[in-house]
């Protein structure tokens, strides 16, 4: 007999990613669907309780809940600083909230990713 909790959570998390995919290209010409497909896409995370993946995660403003497509409604900047760290800078355009996402060394990169060879 099959896990229903697995089964549902697999459906929600292949509907959520294709409605993100969705929003991506339909942006450019309207920013509503966008937005309702990104709003559905996390109602199915929350329901079935899975975490949305990074890549799609990181698109979305953590304050205003909208989706973010550079250059048009985010602002998108490298920051290197010796002492802080190097980060990348997503600032939301439409209520200026900056998230950072702190890049990890090269070296650590390199040495973890040898490691696992």
């Amino acid at each position: 007999m099959p896990n229903y909790k697995k089964v549902a959570t697999k459906i929600a998390k292949s509907r959520a990613i294709y409605l993100f995919e969705l929003a991506h290209s339909v942006f450019p010409e309207c920013k509503k669907f966008s937005q309702r497909y990104v709003e559905l896409a996390m109602k199915y995370a929350q329901r079935v309780k899975f975490k949305i993946p990074s890549r799609w995660k990181q698109r979305i403003c953590h304050k205003c809940k909208r989706f973010l497509y550079p250059g048009i409604n985010c602002r998108i900047r490298l920051q290197s600083r010796k002492g802080k760290g190097s980060h990348i800078s997503v600032t939301c355009l439409e209520c200026n909230f900056t998230t950072r996402f702190f890049i990890k060394a090269k070296s650590h990169l390199k040495e973890s990713w040898m490691n696992n060879k």
